[in-house]
């Protein structure tokens, strides 16, 4: 509510090929609600996704830090372990650690730590089984939704893949970048389906919900945004979708008016 194309090298984890164990620091933040729609200028993201290629990557990858375990696409308690990607091990957070005893000032590291795990600097999952970087040459080029679409809306087309909880970013099918996201909690689901980007707004406010931020919105349906609010590593809004800053940032400037938007329970 309110408030990555094959071996895709995002251009903001740089070209490092350090080695060693490195997680981030994180906290709580404010919530994200559904908005009433407003009238405003403009632009949109693509959408939709195969289910056999969802299904395939979330086998891959179920080491979810805080999504319960109904949420994770086609896990089961009796399922083998997932295969750990390459470039990252497993490892349980314990009480002390922290971003600056893990990750130091490695931006690199950080920012894959944040993105792999669904969590901002706010939210550092203590007692969580998590993947953290050991090879950021490899860590940089994975990633853990479909990189290719079989069944592509358009020139751009925005994915959520609401099981996993991350958003695909496509060009002509092509994942051109990825993040993590935060959708609505059960009670307040964000409903799945095939919408189009109405509006955006760089600095919205909720009507509904105490003057609530929400930066770099994106309107996709009725009252349903995609904007920066708080990641704690699982849904947890009131129904819009919730991306770290850097994401919502490059949403808002990537995307155009009338762009698909494509909202999948992935590897169901």
């Amino acid at each position: 509510m309110n408030n990555n194309t094959a071996l895709y090298r995002p251009p903001f984890y740089g070209s490092a090929l350090l080695t060693g164990f490195f997680v981030l620091f994180v906290s709580f933040s404010s919530p994200v609600f559904a908005e009433k729609t407003q009238k405003t200028p403009f632009k949109s993201l693509p959408g939709s996704v195969p289910l056999a290629d969802s299904s395939r990557i979330m086998q891959k990858h179920e080491l979810n830090a805080g999504v319960p375990d109904s949420l994770r696409g086609g896990s089961s308690s009796g399922q083998a372990q997932a295969e750990i990607p390459e470039g990252f091990v497993t490892q349980k957070l314990k009480k002390g650690e922290s971003l600056a005893r893990l990750c130091g000032e490695d931006s690199v590291c950080q920012t894959i730590f944040m993105k792999v795990n669904r969590v901002d600097k706010r939210h550092f999952p203590v007692g969580k089984t998590v993947l953290l970087p050991v090879d950021l040459a490899k860590a940089v080029q994975y990633a853990p939704i479909p990189e290719l679409l079989t069944d592509s809306r358009g020139e751009r087309e925005i994915r959520v893949y609401l099981n996993s909880q991350y958003f695909g970013a496509y060009e002509k099918g092509k994942l051109v970048f990825w993040g993590p996201v935060s959708t609505g909690r059960k009670t307040y689901a964000t409903p799945p389906g095939r919408f189009f980007v109405n509006y955006k707004q760089r600095h919205k406010r909720s009507i509904k919900y105490d003057n609530a931020s929400m930066p770099f919105s994106i309107n996709f349906y009725g009252g349903y945004f995609m904007h920066q609010q708080s990641l704690p590593g699982y849904p947890a809004s009131h129904g819009c979708v919730r991306l770290l800053m850097t994401d919502a940032e490059r949403l808002f400037n990537w995307v155009k008016l009338r762009d698909p938007v494509t909202v999948v329970r992935n590897g169901a």
